[in-house]
C-alpha cells in the first residue's frame, strides 16, 4: 500500500501514528530524531515522511532539505504544534507537500497520507519508474 517514515522525538506521537497507519495497511518505520531519519531515508525508499518540525537533535527544516536531496520523489508532511505562516511557506518552498497541526484526528492523517502515497505513485508512473 505504501511505506511511511514517522519522525518525531515524542515517543507517544510515534507510537500512535504507527498504530493508526498500520491499521490502514501501511508499512511504518519510526525515527526518534533527524539523524536517524536521514540514515533510514538513505537506505529505504519511502513514499511519505511525516516529519516533526521541532526536534532536539536536528531541526525539521534541515531534515526536510536533506531528505529531498536524497529522495526527491518522497513526499514530506510537516507536523507541528507551533506553526507560523512564514515557517509553513519556507517548508513548502523547500519541498514539503503538506502541513498538519498537532493534535490531529487519526482519520485526517490517514486521508492525508493516502493522498500523498497516491501522488508519489502518479509521479513514479509518469516517470516510468513503476
Amino acid at each position: 500500500m505504501g511505506r511511511i517514515l514517522v519522525v518525531d522525538d515524542d515517543k507517544v506521537i510515534r507510537d500512535v501514528l504507527k498504530k493508526v497507519l498500520e491499521s490502514a495497511k501501511y508499512e511504518v518505520d519510526l525515527a526518534d530524531g533527524g539523524k536517524k531519519a536521514i540514515e533510514l531515508i538513505k537506505n529505504t525508499e519511502y513514499d511519505v515522511v511525516l516529519l516533526d518540525i521541532i526536534m532536539e537533535d536536528m531541526d525539521g527544516i534541515e531534515v526536510l532539505r536533506k531528505a529531498k536531496k536524497i529522495s526527491p520523489l518522497t513526499t514530506v508532511i510537516m507536523m507541528t504544534a507551533y506553526s507560523s505562516p512564514d515557517y509553513v511557506l519556507h517548508a513548502l518552498t523547500l519541498g514539503a507537500t503538506d502541513f498538519i497541526e498537532k493534535p490531529f484526528e487519526p482519520d485526517h492523517m490517514i486521508n492525508l497520507v493516502k493522498e500523498n502515497v497516491e501522488r508519489v505513485k502518479r509521479w513514479k508512473t509518469s516517470l516510468g519508474l513503476l
